[in-house]
Order: C-alpha cells, then structure tokens, then sequence
C-alpha cells in the first residue's frame, strides 16, 4: 500500500479548480479514491491527476 508524504491522506478536504469540495477516502497503489459533497458514488483518479487538479483546503 502507498503511503503518502506530504501528497493528499485519508479525510483530508481537498478542492478543485471550480471551488467543489472532495474529501480523501484512502489512497492505494497510486490511486485515491474521494467522495464528492453532495454525492453517494466515490471517485478514483490516478494519484499524479489528483494532485494536479487538486488543492488541499487548510482548516483556518
């Protein structure tokens, strides 16, 4: 199993380019899988796409 350093971790709030927030169910062999707000279904991107399209969202 990967385990990230300083790359997106379990339950952390991450968003995208369009303000839409995703937070990180696991991640596992280079891919992360996400629930989007508001939606059932989880998501899995490649681990680079993620990290590209993806900014983590730091609690104030």
């Amino acid at each position: 199993m990967f385990k990230p350093t300083g790359t997106s971790q379990p339950q952390k709030r991450y968003k995208d380019a369009h303000g839409a927030l995703v937070t990180v169910e696991s991640v596992s062999h280079n891919q992360v899988t996400f629930y989007r707000d508001g939606y059932q279904s989880p998501c899995v991107q490649p681990l680079a796409r993620f990290m590209k399209e993806f900014a983590e969202v730091n609690k104030c």
